[in-house]
């Protein structure tokens, strides 16, 4: 079996990056976090990704699955790059997928009955080993019948019932809204939103 491909990141002296990435760099580049560029499909441009440290040298894995939650600020298009990041940081096939992000721990009731019963949403019965149940994960249609795929992969951020620990699990759904796949992040990286995170960055380790 051949190595997994690794995806050049763009060095954090390169001449292609702007004064406010490089001002991040400063910033987020500590003992506790690495800092890493990726080319982001979605956004079109150099995205400044700060890894835990820790999380990845203690994994008995030879590779961790990250998942990096976004925006693009221009058309509000949120998403997320997921990707594989081994002990010396390399980066392992990046891709950019859909995102939707629970917002039950801050929205009324009706509000959430409404959404359930929205003809513009599928809900897909999944078990999330994190929550150790079975949960709803409200899939926008357009996402699944605009798909290309056999299998689109949909990001799906939540809490638990106690209402902290952010965590995500990554389904893979046939054109039908069958649950073909599921992959459960080891990191999950959340950046300026949602609302409820209350600070810019949000680190959540398996």
């Amino acid at each position: 079996m051949p190595p997994p491909r690794k995806t050049p990141t763009i060095p954090l002296d390169s001449k292609e990056l702007s004064p406010d990435i490089l001002k991040k760099i400063q910033k987020i580049d500590t003992e506790k976090v690495k800092p890493v560029i990726i080319q982001c499909e979605r956004c079109n441009k150099n995205v400044l990704i700060p890894i835990p440290i820790q999380p990845v040298l203690e994994s008995e894995k030879r590779e961790v699955l990250v998942n990096y939650v976004h925006k693009n600020t221009k058309n509000n298009d949120k998403h997320c790059l997921v990707f594989e990041v081994d002990h010396d940081f390399n980066i392992l096939l990046p891709k950019a997928i859909d995102v939707v992000i629970s917002t039950v721990s801050t929205q009324k009731k009706e509000e959430n009955d409404k959404a359930h019963k929205s003809s513009a949403i599928r809900h897909v019965i999944i078990k999330c080993d994190k929550c150790e149940e079975n949960i709803h994960v409200p899939v926008p249609r357009k996402i699944i019948e605009d798909s290309k795929l056999p299998k689109t992969p949909v990001t799906y951020v939540h809490k638990n019932k106690k209402g902290d620990d952010p965590h995500s699990v990554i389904l893979y759904l046939d054109n039908n809204f069958h649950d073909r796949d599921t992959r459960f992040p080891d990191i999950l990286i959340l950046y300026l939103f949602p609302y409820w995170l209350k600070k810019k960055f949000c680190f959540t380790c398996s």
